[in-house]
Order: C-alpha cells, then sequence, then structure tokens
C-alpha cells in the first residue's frame, strides 16, 4: 500500500466512522448490549421468586391471605411441608330478587276495592263483624251512648245494587257481635255490655216474622260462632279452668260436646266448620298439635299432624291453614294439604281467613291474599291505605280502612281468581 492510498483510507475512516465499525450484534459494543439485556431479565426474574418467596412465607406464617393459589403448586409445597395455606372465599353471586308484587298485581287494590257506605239517615257510625254470603253482607252496627259504644242492631248490604236495609233483629242485652248466616238462618251473639257473656241467638231466615231463638246461654266471655248448613259450632268457658266445644243442630235444637280441655291453651283456639265436618286443634307429641276433626252427620273421626303447634284451624276441603302461636305478634300463618309438608306463608300474622282459592291475612297495616294455585302472596289493599283485616266469606275480603278514625269505614274486594 503506498503512502497516499494510507492516507486516504485514514481520511474516510474519520469522516465516515459507522462505515468501519463492527456489527451491532457481533462486535464489542453488541456483547455489550446482551451483558445488560441479560442482567436487567435476571433481576426482574430475582425479584418475582423474592417476591413468591414472601408470600408464601406470609401464607404458612402469618396465615395473611394472598394471589396465591392454595391448589398450585405452592399448595403441594406447602403439603409436602405439612403447612396450611390460606384458603380465600369464593365470591358468591348476588342473588337475584324477586320483586314483591304491586298492588295490581294480580289486581289494582286501590280501583277494585269497595267501601260499605250507609245512608245518612241511618246515622250508624260505629260498624264491626261483616259477613259475606251469596252477594249480601251483614255487619254489627250502632252509636255512642254516654261515652259508650253499643252496637245493637244488625245491617244487611247488597253487594250488587249498594242498598242497605237495618234487619228487624232486637238486642235483648247491650250488643249484637259475630253474625254468620246463610240462605236459612242468621246467628248471632247478643252479649252483655256489663257482666259479660249473652246469649247465643239464631232467626229462620225463611220465616219472614220469625223471632230470634236463644240457643244456648253463655256466661263467660263472647264466643265466635261458626256456620254450616243447619249447625253451628263454637269454643266456650264453662267453669274456672275447663273450655268445651259445642255443636248444635239448629232445627231440633240439640247440643252436644265433642272436645273439653282443662287448663289448656287449646281452649282458647277457635273450632271450624266445613260441610259436616268441625275441626279443631288438640295436643299432639311434644310441643305440636294436631287437627281434629269429626263429621257431624257419621260421626267418622280424622286427623291431621302438620309437625307444628296450631292454632284457630280452617280448611276449604283440600288445604288446612292455621297459625302456629295464640295471635302472638309473631306468630306465623301456615298452610298445607295431606300430601305436602306445611308451607310457612307469612309471620307476624294474628288474624287471617280461608276461601276455596287463596288465604287472606292482615300483615303490618296492609291486607294480603296467599293464592293457592300460584303459591304467591299479593297485596290487595293500596300502599296508602292502613288497613285492619277483618275476615273473608264467600269469597269477598273485608276489612276496617283506620287510615283516619274519625268514622268507621268498611271496604271489601272480591280477588278476581
Amino acid at each position: 500500500m503506498c503512502y497516499n492510498d494510507a492516507m486516504k483510507k485514514q481520511y474516510n475512516k474519520r469522516r465516515f466512522p459507522n462505515k468501519y465499525r463492527r456489527s451491532r450484534f457481533g462486535g464489542k459494543k453488541g456483547g455489550s448490549f446482551f451483558k445488560r439485556f441479560f442482567a436487567v431479565l435476571g433481576f426482574l426474574i430475582l425479584a418475582a421468586v423474592l417476591a413468591l418467596v414472601v408470600m408464601f412465607v406470609l401464607e404458612v406464617a402469618f396465615k395473611i391471605d394472598t394471589p396465591l393459589p392454595p391448589d398450585g403448586i405452592f399448595g403441594r409445597i406447602a403439603s409436602m411441608m405439612h403447612f396450611e395455606m390460606v384458603t380465600s372465599p369464593t365470591p358468591e353471586p348476588e342473588p337475584t330478587l324477586t320483586p314483591e308484587p304491586e298492588p295490581a298485581d294480580p289486581f289494582n287494590g286501590e280501583i277494585e276495592e269497595i267501601e260499605l257506605v250507609f245512608p245518612a239517615e241511618m246515622n250508624y257510625p260505629y260498624l264491626a263483624d261483616p259477613y259475606c254470603f251469596n252477594g249480601s253482607i251483614i255487619c254489627s252496627v250502632g252509636k255512642q251512648f254516654d261515652r259508650t259504644v253499643k252496637l245493637f242492631k244488625l245491617a244487611e248490604y247488597s253487594v250488587g245494587s249498594k242498598s242497605v236495609r237495618e234487619l228487624s233483629v232486637e238486642a235483648m242485652n247491650d250488643h249484637l257481635f259475630f253474625p254468620v248466616f246463610n240462605e236459612k238462618w242468621l246467628v248471632y251473639f247478643d252479649a252483655h255490655y256489663s257482666v259479660g257473656g249473652g246469649f247465643i241467638c239464631a232467626v229462620d231466615r225463611t220465616k219472614p216474622d220469625a223471632e230470634p231463638v236463644i240457643v244456648k246461654q253463655v256466661y263467660i266471655g263472647q264466643p265466635r260462632i261458626r256456620l254450616s248448613g243447619d249447625r253451628i259450632t263454637w269454643i266456650e268457658r264453662t267453669g274456672s279452668d275447663r273450655d268445651k266445644i259445642f255443636v248444635c243442630d239448629l232445627n231440633s235444637m240439640e247440643t252436644a260436646v265433642i272436645q273439653f280441655f282443662d287448663r289448656s291453651d287449646y281452649g282458647t283456639s277457635m273450632p271450624y266448620f266445613y260441610g259436616d265436618l268441625v275441626l279443631w286443634a288438640a295436643p299432639g307429641s311434644g310441643d305440636s298439635s294436631v287437627i281434629k276433626s269429626i263429621n257431624a252427620e257419621t260421626g267418622a273421626m280424622g286427623e291431621f299432624d302438620p309437625g307444628t303447634y296450631v292454632h284457630d284451624p280452617a280448611y276449604n276441603g283440600k288445604y288446612y291453614a292455621w297459625l302456629d302461636a295464640p295471635h302472638s305478634p309473631d306468630a306465623a300463618l301456615y298452610a298445607a294439604d295431606t300430601a305436602s309438608d306445611p308451607v310457612l306463608i307469612a309471620r307476624g300474622v294474628t288474624e287471617f281467613g280461608i276461601s276455596d282459592k287463596f288465604i287472606a291475612y292482615g300483615l303490618d297495616g296492609a291486607v294480603f291474599i296467599y293464592v293457592f294455585e300460584t303459591g304467591q302472596s299479593y297485596r290487595i289493599t293500596p300502599e296508602r291505605e292502613e288497613a285492619l283485616f277483618l275476615g273473608v266469606s264467600g269469597g269477598t275480603v273485608m276489612w276496617m280502612d283506620v287510615t283516619s278514625r274519625e268514622r268507621d269505614i268498611i271496604k271489601y274486594a272480591i280477588p278476581p281468581l
């Protein structure tokens, strides 16, 4: 190489330095890059391993939950070392809430409810004990005398025409309570105001001029009567400690005792009449009860064991209903047929009634129905209204509107089932 060529080469090297550098990945500069890369990678791996080790120690030594899965490799290592890792609870999905039925389901109570309105000239501001049969409602009505309210008359209201008439029945004592009726009989309790007790009375409705007949004199309490066909049943305190269930044939006025209780809570549980069948609650095994029955026509006995305590049993030919406590604030309402276990309908129920297709009951200032076909409860009184359940009969649910207590307001509705 001549001097000029050597000088030219040196000149070009200074002018174009990259041309004479080694490959980025093959010379000294490439080796330096790989060293830095693997150093950083090693540091990251070491940090990750240290983090896993720290979490493992936290799990097995301090029982602190970490993201390490207890069923992974660290879980197997802990098991081999006879340690336990913290098991994180599996989050449960939020339950899907079933919305509570609105008053419009199955019907709008605010639209369907009807007030039992009396003509102003009758001037009976106090009402009680409505009972419905075949499109008519009979209830007790009265006035105030010297700061004492007396329900001394009975009035009949037509569901179809909305007309009202006063019945000719006169009180022999002070109050006419608990009227029940069918196509032939009107039965009620004529009660003493001051001394208690009174008369169970019956009127033959097929005779226009029939006078009330005293079926039985009652000395203690004011029993509510159940009517079916030509027979009635009731429970009555007949001594300081004894209660008896009576059945009476209104045609013959023959009365029989079918059950008695001595010093027993069952003496406060009402019997029930369905067709020829009289039902009542009686002691079972332990703290549970049985629902006993007798056919008033044939004398045949029956028994149903629901497995709970029973108070005020009712029956519609297929379903039984009852409370599991004697009208206490925490009492629960149950229903069952003989082929299935009891169904808890609601807690906090003190009064209820049964119909062919539903059970009606009061709860927290409202009236509900439990429909057998759907197994669901529906509110039938409007949200704005405070209601006191009064009963169900003839497929008609009745209650007192107590939103305002300026006067007694009885309302009713017929569920479209």
